[in-house]
Parts: C-alpha cells; sequence; structure tokens
C-alpha cells in the first residue's frame, strides 16, 4: 500500500535534457546546475533529476523520505540518505560536506519548517554555492477562481498535492528565502494556462465564473503560473560576489549567443543578397526574352494582317471572276438560244452530209 510519504515518483528512465521542454522546471534547474558540480538533491525521489545531472559530470548526494525511491536512486547518485527533513539535522547527516548546488526540487512545500531546512543548507555551500529551487504558486488563477466557488480540494499531484504543508506566493517565496539568509537573484515561472483543463490545477468551468472576475484575475501576471524556479545565494559578500558573477556568465554567454545570431543573419542576408541578385539578372534575361517575344509576335501580327489583307484581294478578285465567268455562260447560252446559232448548226449539218455524199 502507498503512503501518503511514499507517493507513486515517476521514473523517467529513458528521458534525456532535449526531450525536456523549455516550459518545465526540470530543464530550468539544470541549466543552472551546469556542468561537474557537487550537488545534493534533496527529495531526490527515484533519482530521475541526478541520472540527467550525472550524464553532465555532476555528483550527486541523495536525500530522500521514502526508502523505496531511495533505493531506486541509488543508482544516479554517489549517495542516498533516507531521511525525514522535518526530524534531521544536516550537519548531522552529512557531516562536513560541502555542496556547489543545493537543490529542491518541490520539496520545501512539503516540510514543516523549511526556514531551518534552508538555514541549515547555508551552511553546507561552498563558497559561491548556491540554492535551486522549485515552489507551486498558491496564487495561480485556478486555485483563486476555485476559492470564489467555496472550494479548497486537495489533490494527489499538482498545487494543492495532499503532502503539501506550506503553500507559498511569489511574494511569499521571496521572504521564505530572505527570512532563511538568502537573496533571490533570478525567479522564472512555468506556465499553465488557468483553463487547461490539467490535473495540476483544480478544474474551473468558465461559464460559470463571471467573465470580469475573470479578467481581473488574468491581470495579475503570476495568474498562469504553476511554479516558481529560482536560484539563491548566501546574504554574504562572497554570495553577492558569486550572484553577480552568475549573472556576469549568463549575460556574457546570452551576447555570445546574441552575436552567433547576428552572424548567422548577416550570413542568411548575404545568402538573401546574392539570390536577389541572381534572381534580378534572371529577370533581366527574362525581360529582354519577352520583349524579342514581343517583336517576334508584333512582326509575326503584321505579317498576319499582310497575308489577311492579300486573301481579301484574291478573294475579291475571285469573286470577280467568277461574276465574269458567269457573264460568259449567260451570253453563251444566249447565243444557242437564238435564231442565228440554230441556222449555223443546220448548215454545219448539211455541209457534212454533202462531203460525205461526194
Amino acid at each position: 500500500m502507498v503512503t501518503k510519504l511514499e507517493k507513486d515518483y515517476p521514473l523517467l528512465p529513458n528521458i534525456t535534457v532535449e526531450d525536456l521542454d523549455e516550459n518545465s522546471s526540470l530543464k530550468k534547474m539544470l541549466r543552472w546546475v551546469g556542468e561537474n558540480k557537487h550537488v545534493i538533491d534533496f527529495g531526490c525521489a527515484t533519482g530521475y533529476f541526478a541520472r540527467l545531472a550525472s550524464s553532465k559530470g555532476c555528483r550527486i548526494t541523495g536525500i530522500e523520505i521514502n526508502a523505496k525511491a531511495a533505493k531506486i536512486a541509488e543508482k544516479y547518485c554517489e549517495k542516498v540518505i533516507v531521511a525525514d527533513l522535518d526530524f534531521v539535522n544536516l550537519k548531522d547527516v552529512l557531516a562536513e560536506t560541502k555542496f556547489d548546488i543545493a537543490v529542491f526540487g518541490d520539496v520545501l512545500e512539503h516540510l514543516r519548517n523549511p526556514w531551518r531546512v534552508l538555514e541549515e543548507t547555508r551552511e553546507l555551500l561552498q563558497p559561491g554555492g548556491y540554492v535551486i529551487a522549485s515552489i507551486p504558486n498558491i496564487a495561480h488563477g485556478a486555485i483563486r477562481l476555485a476559492l470564489l466557488q467555496g472550494k479548497f480540494e486537495y489533490t494527489e499531484l499538482g498545487i494543492l498535492d495532499n503532502t503539501h504543508l506550506r503553500f507559498f506566493t511569489r511574494q511569499t517565496v521571496t521572504e521564505l528565502f530572505e527570512r532563511s539568509g538568502y537573496f533571490v537573484d533570478t525567479c522564472e515561472q512555468i506556465k499553465l494556462p488557468i483553463f487547461s483543463g490539467s490535473d495540476w490545477i483544480p478544474h474551473i468551468d468558465k461559464n460559470q465564473v463571471d467573465i470580469n472576475i475573470i479578467n481581473a484575475i488574468e491581470q495579475d501576471e503570476d495568474a498562469d503560473t504553476l511554479q516558481f524556479v529560482l536560484r539563491a545565494f548566501p546574504l554574504s559578500l562572497q554570495g553577492k560576489y558569486s550572484a553577480l558573477y552568475q549573472q556576469y556568465s549568463q549575460l556574457s554567454e546570452e551576447y555570445q549567443n546574441c552575436q552567433n545570431q547576428i552572424k548567422e543573419i548577416y550570413a542568411e542576408l548575404k545568402r538573401s543578397h546574392l539570390a536577389l541578385e541572381e534572381k534580378e539578372i534572371q529577370l533581366e534575361k527574362t525581360q529582354i526574352q519577352l520583349e524579342e517575344v514581343q517583336n517576334q509576335l508584333q512582326q509575326a501580327q503584321s505579317h498576319l494582317q499582310e497575308i489577311q489583307q492579300q486573301w481579301q484581294i484574291i478573294q475579291t478578285q475571285l469573286q470577280q471572276a467568277h461574276t465574269a465567268w458567269e457573264d460568259c455562260q449567260n451570253i453563251i447560252k444566249g447565243m444557242e438560244s437564238s435564231k442565228f446559232w440554230k441556222l449555223r448548226q443546220v448548215w454545219f449539218q448539211l455541209k457534212k452530209a454533202f462531203i460525205s455524199s461526194r
């Protein structure tokens, strides 16, 4: 039987970093972890995050309350400690081990005292180390609309997970870390539309809610925020320096990416310009050919007109000749029917008979 502490964690044995959606807390956290880091993964579950991070050269130590899940995670972690964070002191279970990064992937909301755990985690970080966390947003628009309908129903998974003990908004997430001795360097959002129909949030029938209320809620920047994904550094000069260095590195990377994109755009522009020039040359050739064809067509039309004129002349001449022929026929018929023509025929007959008698 699965208890509330032993949820059916996803195994995700074949998932790769490339498979992850950009709108994924896992993808964002992995990007911030980077490569070749020593990482403590709080709530490591079955080790799916550890497997992806270890593929980038990271060494992972996991802490997990679920012994069955921890056993699976041992394949991907250097070490897995089965412990309830509400009842252990981190120094006691981790001794003097130091880490570059501490990861809390949807964990802090399950704790009775997340402030204490974050304070103890601060002592585990190497100089320049930091915390990465993903935390559900209780101020999601679907939660607000459900509350307006008098509903606050726990679910197996999602924002209202039935094992959540703490609930956070953007403001209280920041306060959580500041009170624990950190400053939040970066906070990003994982989006999920209010009326998506996802099981991660309450299902709301849009037709049963006043449209003005919906419009007012949708104005809030976090109305469709499922999770906050953040990076926080200890409140110290070293922490601030590390945060600035991380920001500088990120900006440098973004700048380099922009430069590369600009180069690609220029190269594409140059290719397009050359292609355009070729098209213009081809167009000029086509226009010249078109003009030649038009000239030939005009000449052919002129020649056709001449032929038509000659044909009309010939037709006229033919008509005149036919009329003259008909006139001759009429004359001949007139002659043949005349008395003289008849006497002439009799004369020829007599002459022929006389010659024959001799």
